[in-house]
């Protein structure tokens, strides 16, 4: 027997008949109301939690974002590096090539110094296995997560999907951040990179110790990697915690790079911000980064950052810093001091021992250095950026350099970055090319005796150190050779 096909305005019509038989049916607040700007929904579901809907206009823009699911910042910032810096690259960052490439595949076009297209493809066996824990902290992010994710794709496809771990904890935002989670929570599964999303609608409340709460949240970023290990005996050889910036696809391969390659405790990159007194980028982080002598980094353009002289020296010439401490955007840390006493984790300082109540990530840094693992490094050539205004001005195009910085060409190959003055300039780092110092090993001293610190006690909305700053002495172990001796081999395979 055959039916008839039914016209398609009678079966909208009987459609929306039955959308209301069934609304009238369902119990309140099953169903979320319409779509429209700033209704509140309660939830039984959630314990009353209360969460505001989209507004048409953030409809609008996750839509837009869906129509490209493209980086909106970072795609350029490798495409069109010379070709010198590509083979350098390819040399740099084979050993940290976690899978065997098809023969007619170059591992290269994943990382973005190629041609593109080829990372989507799945690759056979790996050669050898590292595992990676990748940690993000998100809040308000939905400019960021389009670029963080396309880095985080290429990145895992050099290093190999089967070796990567992603948790991210998100809580409090008041964009549509959550939404934009869940799309690429399915993107990541796609791909086969195993990826945990954890959001909470948790703020920080007016009395909360604003350092208590700051480590309760990055705590949260790491218990995926107390449960792997609990429930299926995983564990991870390296440790990347990434704050919410713009980083590329070298960005972070360098970074892996050097900690593996000096058997790190913690290596950071170099965040920067925008001044707008100045009218130019100065460096962000000096809350937490400290030389190797105990003094704070500066608030400053690029030239003027380092009170010690030698690491003033390195940090002009883009070479990797012994520091005291710094987390700056990214942080890789060997996770030892996670997985063995004493245990480190985030925290708030022991106000009660009259301990500085320093930044979260200072102390981190701290109880690194007294647990032995004290080898902390500073990268100067990778640099971060927190927004587009300032990532625009520190990943310029190179035929822009010469007009950036008012350099006249005096010679030299325009392509070859070593001989041109031009190049060497404070842009353009994924266009530089690297430099034999730049793969020297560090020699790693013990730290300093005191360390400076400007304390963090109060509550509310205070949006600064609140306590005078101090010497603080640091505990004697940090200061003995012990401190900086390897204790677990991260190295590359030929490194």
């Amino acid at each position: 027997m055959q039916f008839r096909r039914v016209p398609t305005p009678l079966a909208l019509l009987v459609g929306l008949l039955l959308g209301l038989l069934i609304g009238r049916a369902l119990p309140s607040g099953i169903l979320a109301p319409s779509w429209s700007n700033g209704p509140i929904f309660v939830s039984r579901l959630s314990a009353r939690k209360q969460f505001t809907l989209p507004s048409t206009d953030q409809r609008h823009r996750v839509l837009e974002l869906l129509s490209t699911l493209s980086p909106h910042h970072t795609t350029e910032c490798t495409r069109n590096s010379q070709p010198l810096y590509v083979q350098q690259a390819r040399e740099r960052y084979k050993s940290l090539v976690g899978y065997e490439p098809p023969a007619q595949s170059s591992w290269l076009s994943s990382l973005g110094l190629g041609g593109f297209g080829d990372s989507q493809h799945v690759h056979s066996a790996p050669a050898k296995e590292h595992k990676y824990f990748f940690a993000i902290n998100l809040y308000n992010s939905f400019d960021i997560i389009p670029d963080l994710f396309a880095t985080l794709f290429r990145v895992s496809a050099i290093l190999g999907y089967h070796n990567v771990y992603v948790s991210i904890y998100e809580n409090g935002s008041t964009d549509q951040t959550k939404a934009l989670l869940r799309i690429f929570d399915a993107l990541t599964r796609s791909v086969g990179l195993r990826v945990t999303i954890r959001t909470s609608t948790r703020t920080r409340g007016a009395f909360n110790h604003r350092i208590e709460y700051l480590a309760e949240v990055r705590n949260q970023a790491f218990n995926p990697l107390h449960e792997l290990r609990d429930s299926h005996n995983e564990y991870f050889d390296t440790i990347i915690f990434m704050n919410d910036i713009l980083p590329c696809v070298d960005d972070l391969l360098e970074l892996i790079w050097q900690s593996r390659r000096n058997n790190a405790g913690i290596t950071c990159a170099a965040d920067y911000m925008y001044h707008e007194e100045i009218g130019s980028p100065v460096f962000y982080d000096n809350w937490v980064a400290r030389d190797i002598n105990g003094t704070a980094l500066e608030n400053a353009p690029f030239e003027a950052i380092f009170h010690d002289a030698y690491s003033s020296d390195r940090f002009q010439m883009h070479l990797p810093i012994q520091v005291q401490s710094c987390w700056n955007g990214v942080a890789v840390l060997d996770p030892a001091p996670f997985y063995t006493p004493p245990y480190v984790s985030f925290r708030m300082a022991k106000l009660t021992e009259e301990e500085c109540s320093a930044s979260e990530c200072s102390l981190i840094c701290n109880d690194y250095w007294e647990a032995g693992y004290g080898r902390i490094l500073m990268v100067p050539r990778v640099k971060l950026a927190y927004d587009k205004k300032v990532f625009d001005i520190v990943h310029p195009s190179r035929r822009n350099l010469t007009a950036i910085r008012g350099y006249v060409r005096l010679g030299g190959l325009p392509d070859n970055p070593r001989t041109d003055p031009q190049d060497r300039s404070w842009f353009g780092p994924h266009d530089r090319l690297f430099t034999p110092e730049e793969s020297e090993e560090i020699e790693f001293v013990p730290g300093p005796s005191h360390v400076w610190c400007w304390g963090w006690d109060g509550a509310g909305d205070i949006d600064g150190p609140d306590v005078d700053p101090i010497w603080e002495l640091m505990p004697n172990r940090s200061q003995s050779a012990e401190a900086v001796t390897v204790k677990h081999q991260r190295k590359m395979d030929g490194l």
